[in-house]
């Protein structure tokens, strides 16, 4: 960024480093921890929902403020990568969190004694050993991961904080209160929601106050805070302020992790625009605001998503001067941010342009998302069309529609090459035999292809049917066990419904349910269509001994489904198009299922992490892949198959139905920095702009060569600020284990389109 001068520079790396040092300060979060078990036993004897507001107005009303003489931004939510998300399945944790971080001695028998005479709030949220069979056997086997939880993973209304202020939402509280009838029979559980909105709501009026106290009477940080968070915000810096505010309580009620900000160019580009009219501030302060917004939210852990660009609520394009501005502070401060921006066919050249130079220079940002795919998705599946066109990245790639909607993000998985494993051998696990599917046909007994689909089709249904059980008894469950008022009263339309989000009170409810290894289980039906069926070059009874074996003894057989038979990646039409009849086949059975909030089940096709562990439960597989390696990355091709470059890739992922697929696709791709010098740069862009015409959902980018990672592996203090795209988030590569930094090299690094 160039409106930087030399004195402000200096600034901004003092208060960087400044930051970074507070990074290992844990007591802040342990506080909290305290603080809101302090509250919940005060509360003893309330109701649920008040029992809760109690415990978090305690820690808004009482957490340690500090202030800092260099900060220009006040507040500090006090999280660290070891800060208990402060539910019930995570009690226990947070005396060891404590400790660990320095509280002293007297508050942790506090909190040792509380736990212990409160048992039933600490349990697991939804304990595997209450599920049925059925389920836990597929559980332990890897075949579905169920997890069903509202806890992170949102976008509040930011932007009504911003705008009312928490006054102005108290009010709001009030009327609905007033509005209730006593005939209703739902008016004292409405009452009571309402009364534990309330209290948050004047609990989170007085923070500002708070703070203002503790700075220097007079200064223009304490006259700031005594206007937001409590009334609306009149200017640039007091919505970035208000923002700020609100985010902290957002963390204090449920943890960073996956709590993302929004479209942060939507909401305060009309502060800015009306402050730059009025000549009350230029673009270099409006930096320097931001900028301490970034330090902020700094974290080595950094998944508080925020997005840039997309279109307004009519279809128009939205990218204006804050959308490039909040491009040029993360390029200059340097932070791995979560950022990404959306994209739609009349998105401006020069905006794709100027993301792609952040992408050049490595560390995977900004991400992209493409409107002309998930707008058609989150629209079919019953998103107001104005609505659809706001929806924003949550943490890693989830989408959802800030301040309206409950997404249940990544709420069960399901492990497709596993399920393909289960249907050769006839509903079994072959790692011990043990029956956890239906008895279908096993391989040895698949006279022709059809008959491999057919059982790998019943046996998807059997385990999809278990997920979206496991799925929606965990919304059950957590309805009994916790409320999330906070969330709640930046959700519409919980206030209006005097309903916690936990009820079903948003205006959107629904489940994303997460297929896993859809490349390998193409590549893998291929492959056995090719050799088994139509060549003929293998008996099935071959193959699955093959299998078996993990190619013990049979490396032609594994050398010609790896080497000969065409992969995913590399537009080749038949696993192209196998890949897309897998994606279609699994929208239609989870749109088959609904949720206790009479919401729908999204796909999702997005590993995190997942394709480690989840490949370690999976056999050898008919692509020529071995027992135990990793599955694909979502819907990026297999290690070492994409052989054909870049362009090659994007047509493949276009072959995928993107606008059906409405909780967002995932799809890294690796890039070797020569593929973006010179003229590449223009190519580059014109890339990315025709994977947007393909309707290709989400895309993100590694672009760094697999001699620099190797290089990063060998003396890491030397490569400390090299980052990378893993998942759905960037992480300094020296962070990542060896099994992960591996994984990334193997990776295809493409020299060319």
């Amino acid at each position: 960024m160039q409106t930087h001068s030399a004195s402000r520079a200096s600034q901004l790396r003092t208060m960087r480093t400044h930051c970074v040092d507070r990074h290992a300060e844990r007591h802040m979060g342990a506080w909290r921890d305290y603080l809101y078990l302090e509250g919940w036993m005060r509360a003893d004897g309330a109701c649920l929902p008040i029992r809760n507001a109690e415990a978090l107005a305690h820690v808004i009303e009482h957490m340690p403020v500090r202030v800092f003489p260099e900060e220009t931004l006040a507040g500090e939510h006090g999280n660290d990568h070891a800060m208990v998300n402060f539910r019930p399945r995570c009690g226990p944790e947070v005396v060891a969190n404590a400790r660990a971080a320095g509280l002293p001695e007297e508050k942790l028998a506090d909190m040792e004694r509380w736990l212990a005479s409160d048992p039933f709030r600490w349990m697991e949220l939804a304990p595997a050993s209450a599920w049925p069979q059925p389920l836990r056997m597929a559980q332990d086997r890897g075949v579905v991961q169920v997890w069903g939880t509202d806890l992170n993973h949102s976008i509040r209304a930011y932007e009504k904080v911003i705008r009312l202020g928490f006054a102005g939402i108290r009010d709001e509280v009030d009327a609905a209160i007033a509005a209730v009838k006593p005939d209703d029979p739902q008016a004292s559980a409405r009452l009571a929601n309402l009364a534990a909105f309330r209290r948050v709501a004047d609990a989170c009026a007085g923070l500002g106050h708070r703070y203002a106290a503790a700075l220097p009477k007079g200064s223009a940080l304490a006259t700031m805070c005594t206007c937001v968070p409590e009334g609306p915000a009149t200017t640039f810096a007091e919505a970035v302020q208000a923002l700020w505010f609100a985010h902290m309580i957002t963390v204090w009620e449920d943890g960073v992790n996956a709590n993302g900000i929004g479209r942060i160019d939507q909401f305060l580009w009309p502060y800015l625009e009306r402050d730059l009219d009025a000549g009350t501030i230029t673009m270099e302060a409006a930096a320097d605001v931001l900028a301490a917004l970034w330090l902020k939210l700094y974290q080595p852990y950094d998944v508080q998503q925020m997005m840039v660009g997309g279109q307004l609520p009519d279809g128009s394009d939205a990218v204006n001067p804050l959308s490039h501005l909040v491009l040029d502070v993360t390029e200059a401060m340097g932070f791995v941010r979560c950022l990404s921006a959306r994209l739609h066919n009349g998105s401006p050249r020069a905006f794709v342009s100027r993301c792609v130079d952040l992408v050049a220079r490595g560390g995977g940002i900004p991400f992209y998302f493409n409107d002309e795919a998930l707008v058609p998705a989150l629209a079919e599946r019953g998103v107001a069309l104005e609505d659809a066109r706001g929806y924003a990245a949550i943490g890693c790639i989830e989408i959802t529609i800030p301040g309206k909607a409950n997404p249940h993000a990544v709420s069960n998985w399901i492990n497709l090459p596993k399920v393909l494993e289960v249907a050769l051998h006839g509903g079994r696990d072959p790692r011990d035999g043990a029956q956890v599917g239906p008895v279908t046909k096993a391989l040895k007994d698949c006279a022709t292809f059809d008959d491999v689909m057919a059982s790998y089709t019943e046996q998807l249904e059997h385990f999809a049917r278990w997920a979206a059980y496991g799925s929606n008894a965990a919304e059950i469950a957590h309805r009994s066990q916790y409320r999330l008022p906070y969330l709640s009263l930046l959700t519409d339309d919980c206030i209006a419904r005097g309903l916690d989000i936990i009820e079903g009170g948003a205006r959107y409810n629904y489940h994303s349910s997460a297929a896993m290894g859809v490349p390998n289980a193409a590549d893998s039906l291929v492959g056995l269509r090719d050799s088994v069926y139509a060549d003929r070059r293998v008996t099935p009874d071959a193959m699955l001994e093959a299998l078996q074996r993990n190619f013990a003894d049979d490396e032609a057989l594994r050398r010609y489904l790896w080497d000969r038979v065409p992969k995913y990646g590399n537009d080749a039409d038949e696993p192209d198009r196998m890949a897309a009849r897998l994606v279609e086949q699994y929208v239609d059975i989870m749109d088959r299922f609904t949720t206790p909030s009479n919401g729908r089940f999204f796909t999702h096709l997005f590993t995190f992490v997942l394709m480690l562990p989840m490949g370690k439960v999976v056999g050898a597989t008919p692509d020529g892949r071995r027992s135990g390696e990793p599955l694909a990355y979502s819907v990026s091709p297999g290690q070492g198959r994409d052989r054909s470059g870049l362009t090659a890739v994007v047509r493949s992922l276009a072959a995928l139905p993107h606008d059906r697929v409405a909780a967002s696709s995932s799809a890294i791709l690796e890039a070797d920095p020569t593929l973006l010098e010179g003229a590449g740069r223009d190519a580059f862009v014109d890339l990315l702009q025709t994977a947007v015409r393909l309707k290709v959902g989400q895309l993100q980018f590694n672009v760094v060569s697999a001699d620099t990672l190797r290089a990063a592996q060998a003396d890491p203090d030397r490569y400390a600020n090299l980052c990378v795209r893993v998942s759905g988030f960037s992480q300094r590569f020296n962070l990542l284990d060896r099994e992960m930094q591996d994984h990334i090299i193997a990776r295809t690094k493409h020299r060319e389109r």
